[in-house]
């Protein structure tokens, strides 16, 4: 089976108000990370100074990057048929399902958040959050709140889970 973990960086928590300020993706086949795609993301917004403190992704960073709108085509022809995976995936699909309304894509993978299969892994945990989960399966996070390194550590979470 092959799946495809994503992760996304934006202006705020509401998938309808907030934008897209950085994506990835990355391939994972017979228990092996593939290929990968990534992007800063120019929103139409201002990205507030929490924000920055949160991600280091600043405005200056993003100025003269597609918008994610522009980049939308690319990454869900780079995810083709993979099973979608995501960490809280309910937050990411929310942003992806709303550029994709908003383009008129229809859009509906197999989905599979790591945060529930964590939960169903792994017993006792204080938190499921992915640092808490990475660090339980000793799998380190160097560019924690960075969609590339987001999406590797989940990748890899994703890959120890299902071995369990």
């Amino acid at each position: 089976m092959r799946y495809c973990v994503i992760d996304f960086e934006t202006t705020g928590l509401d998938a309808r108000q907030c934008e897209i300020i950085e994506f990835a993706a990355v391939r994972v086949e017979d228990g092996e990370l593939g290929l990968n795609l990534a992007s800063l993301c120019e929103p139409h917004s201002y990205i507030s100074r929490k924000i920055t403190q949160i991600t280091g992704i600043t405005p200056q960073m993003t100025a003269g990057h597609p918008h994610f709108e522009e980049l939308l085509p690319l990454l869900l022809d780079f995810i083709g048929d993979d099973v979608l995976v995501a960490h809280n995936f309910s937050f990411d699909w929310g942003f992806l399902s709303e550029y994709c309304v908003r383009a008129g894509r229809r859009y509906n993978p197999e989905r599979l958040c790591t945060l529930q299969l964590a939960r169903r892994k792994i017993k006792g945990l204080h938190s499921y959050s992915l640092s808490a989960v990475s660090e339980f399966l000793r799998i380190p996070n160097p560019a924690a709140h960075r969609a590339l390194g987001d999406a590797m550590t989940t990748a890899q979470v994703l890959v120890r889970l299902l071995e369990m």
